[in-house]
């Protein structure tokens, strides 16, 4: 309120401040904790944690790394509640900000312990400012205040802070006006997005407004309500929060390392693959962020996955390497268990390898980017914990997950995240619950056709001149469409990389994934959104007669789908239809006999298949050298074959 009344005064006095000082004693400026109270801090020792900050040389690397002995004190706040707020008719403000990562380090382990303590109804994900907005929340829905205007960050609409958007309106507090997403200037030139909102008690309706990135309002849109993510049309957040049995499953994190240490440059791990052979069942080519909105870097990541530490020891140099370099930063890490297996990842994603362990490719994505982009990533390579994995080698998916359909969605479910307002690709939102459309097999495949193409003209541009990019394709594929001028350096891109053809490739791809889900094409951002969460409520109600629409049957349906309801006798050939992939992934034939032979072993292991379907699942194998190797099966006890001529894997009895 003072920092308007001091930008009034300087607009109607000529640009003159006013008097000293810029904020009066009212008498009733209260300087305090605005959410917790307490009635003693008291110091707590045996709760001392490591401290993490880098601070002495490493005697073999020479690197800062934490101090053993240093220990960050632990301070419980004894007594802690929520704060007392005095009764107001209006409640203004533009509450701190502090992300949930950052406020331990910050506030220390006891303050954000008590704060998460008094506030059981806020997430421990939230960031600091939730807090402010619940409070604002509660105080209108009992009556006590009649509305409260806030300027928040836009983190504000994210998953894990929105929660309290839905449940305020749960309780009769709910958003009457906004602005989700709207720039907010410092004097120090750092750019940030703010969320504006206001609350009122059971409002009879409701309006969304929309700026550019002047600030300049460009929309106005009405409602009887607004969503959890302040927005007025097509509920997205009501939808994304329900997920779809039948892409259970299929999309993980990548690896979060918790240790740079693990990282090798080309040369180094060159070096460590020449002086033992071994060493390749643990090095692997890594892929973070960077190497997919730029280029690949060519590193690559020591992996000891989920062995033991004996096992990780019998491979000393790598042991060695990850001892020096990582275990000194895990000594001093909060979390135990991150601790005591130091020579791990920091999580070993077990779901994720086993995911994508049949599969010769798997679809990645960045899980922030400002352009939503997906690309095949060879099954060997280990993704960062920056990338979204897809566990699918199926063309036709990566067509569907690269179209408007399904980007519009994902901006949509996912929010936006950082100083960029960058789209976050988060798993659970944009993924899980996402209907993908059913075509019939010419559709899938000529889909499947296009979104190879597409991968394809990316990789090939990037490999061709070192000033390709994926970012930089997709910056000019975006003027292209707005008919922005192109920079010089943009226009050495359009022409190496032909960004011209991978705008065609896009626009061919949206109008399939259109056709397949029976809509007409083009739609607007808005309509698209509405089908979809229309479809996606109809998969709801399948499922729970037990029609899943499985993505990947053969991995899914041994897994995720034993629990679930038999569909009713009239719509079992809809179920059995929807089960059955469409284009069965392809894997590599194998070139010695020996893991031919293991191959068609897993694969009957999966399901029971003819002659045919097997020597079909593989790429470059011959039908009559398939049917061999599954006779020798036969003969050694481990397949069996039935009157229809399917083999299966026989049944081990104990």
């Amino acid at each position: 309120l003072w920092i308007g009344y001091h930008q009034f005064w300087r607009e109607a006095h000529g640009g003159r401040p006013p008097k000293d000082p810029i904020l009066e004693d009212t008498g009733t400026i209260e300087c305090r904790d605005a959410v917790l109270a307490w009635d003693e801090i008291v110091h707590r020792p045996e709760r001392d944690r490591p401290d993490p900050t880098r601070r002495v040389r490493h005697p073999v690397t020479g690197e800062l790394v934490p101090d053993p002995e240093a220990r960050l004190p632990y301070y419980e706040y004894v007594g802690a509640r929520q704060a007392e707020w005095p009764k107001a008719d209006f409640i203004v403000g533009n509450p701190p900000y502090m992300g949930e990562k950052r406020q331990r380090d910050v506030f220390g382990d006891g303050y954000v312990d008590a704060l998460r303590a008094a506030y059981p109804d806020v997430s421990d994900s939230s960031d600091i400012v939730v807090y402010w907005w619940y409070r604002a929340a509660e105080e209108i829905a009992v009556g006590r205040t009649q509305r409260a205007g806030l300027i928040t960050t836009n983190s504000l609409v994210q998953a894990k802070n929105r929660v309290v958007i839905e449940n305020a309106s749960r309780i009769g507090a709910a958003v009457c006006w906004a602005v989700a997403d709207h720039p907010w200037i410092a004097n120090e030139g750092a750019a940030v997005r703010v969320a504006i909102t206001v609350i009122a008690h059971r409002p009879s309706s409701a309006v969304a407004l929309y700026v550019n990135d002047e600030g300049v309002v460009v929309g106005r849109r009405s409602a009887a309500r607004l969503n959890a993510d302040l927005s007025a049309s097509a509920d997205v957040p009501s939808a994304s929060a329900i997920p779809l049995q039948a892409n259970a499953g299929l999309a993980w994190q990548g690896f979060k390392l918790v240790g740079d240490g693990f990282v090798l440059d080309a040369n180094e791990a060159l070096r460590l693959l020449a002086a033992n052979p071994r060493h390749g069942d643990i090095i692997r080519p890594y892929r973070n962020g960077r190497d997919l909105a730029v280029r690949p870097r060519g590193v690559s990541v020591i992996d000891f996955g989920g062995r033991s530490e004996d096992a990780a020891r019998e491979y000393p140099q790598l042991y060695d390497i990850v001892r020096d370099r990582v275990k000194p930063e895990r000594d001093a890490n909060p979390d135990r268990g991150r601790r005591t297996n130091w020579w791990r990842f920091g999580r070993t994603n077990e779901n994720l390898r086993v995911s994508v362990s049949a599969l010769p490719r798997y679809i990645a994505t960045l899980e922030v980017s400002r352009h939503r982009f997906f690309t095949f990533l060879e099954e060997n390579i280990a993704p960062d914990g920056a990338l979204v994995v897809i566990a699918s080698a199926d063309p036709a998916t990566l067509g569907v997950l690269s179209s408007q359909s399904h980007t519009h969605w994902a901006f949509a479910a996912g929010g936006r995240l950082g100083v960029g307002n960058d789209p976050r690709y988060n798993k659970t939102l944009c993924f899980d619950p996402f209907p993908f459309p059913a075509p019939n097999a010419p559709l899938r495949s000529r889909i499947a056709d296009v979104a190879e193409r597409l991968d394809a003209h990316r990789k090939a541009a990037i490999a061709r001149d070192e000033r390709v990019t994926m970012t930089g394709m997709y910056n000019v594929v975006e003027k292209l469409r707005s008919g922005e001028a192109l920079t010089p350096k943009e226009r050495a891109i359009h022409e190496i990389a032909a960004c011209g053809v991978l705008r065609d490739l896009h626009d061919e791809l949206d109008a399939l994934v259109a056709e397949a889900y029976g809509w007409p094409w083009p739609m607007a951002k808005e309509e698209i959104l509405e089908r979809l969460v229309a479809l996606h409520d109809e998969r709801v109600e399948e499922e729970k007669r037990g029609i899943v629409r499985w993505l990947r049957p053969d991995y899914q349906i041994p897994r995720f789908g034993a629990d679930l309801p038999a569909p009713p006798p009239e719509l079992a050939l809809v179920a059995t239809a929807a089960a059955t992939p469409v284009a069965a992934e392809r894997r590599p034939w194998p070139k010695s006999a020996v893991e031919q032979l293991a191959a068609l072993g897993t694969l009957v292991a999966q399901r029971r298949v003819t002659a045919d379907e097997a020597a079909g699942s593989f790429t470059g194998a011959r039908k009559e050298l398939v049917v061999r190797h599954l006779e020798t099966l036969a003969l050694m006890g481990e397949v069996t074959v039935d009157a229809e001529g399917r083999y299966q894997a026989a049944r081990k009895v104990a």
